[in-house]
């Protein structure tokens, strides 16, 4: 079987470490002869996101900033979790929807499972405008 990834995009939030890996989140917009996403905003292009992990990469010298285009070759892969509504609403909260939020008595007892695909990456590589320049004059050769 079959599992790799390589996929491109901007860096959509800043990156975050948790145990020995690092994580961060891209936006990738689709190839023109792709199917379009539907319109969350009419007329607006808009992005795929995806959560790439890199393994041991809290340590490394990979460090993806907001707004940085990179390519990330990799594998997918799932894994399975259980969130507790009082985690949930944490989460929430720091988003900034406290207010809409209602106190639940023994939040931290109701569990959910809970699942998440990320991409796993064995290479990052930022593209900027030199890694550009270089590919396309590479390409007119």
């Amino acid at each position: 079987m079959l599992n790799e990834v390589q996929i491109e995009g901007l860096v959509a939030r800043e990156a975050w470490t948790y145990d020995k890996d690092l994580f961060f989140r891209i936006a990738s917009y689709r190839d023109a002869d792709m199917p379009i996403k539907p319109d969350v905003v009419p007329g607006r292009d808009e992005p795929d996101y995806v959560n790439v992990r890199v393994p041991g990469g809290a340590t490394s010298l990979v460090s993806p900033r907001k707004g940085m285009r990179v390519r990330v070759h990799g594998y997918l892969q799932s894994r399975d979790f259980k969130e507790s509504m009082a985690e949930f609403i944490e989460k929430a909260r720091k988003a900034g929807n406290s207010s809409e939020l209602p106190e639940i008595p023994d939040a931290e007892k109701i569990r959910i499972d809970r699942g998440v695909t990320e991409v796993v990456a064995l290479r990052v590589v930022a593209m900027d405008e030199s890694v550009r320049r270089r590919a396309s004059a590479a390409a007119e050769k």
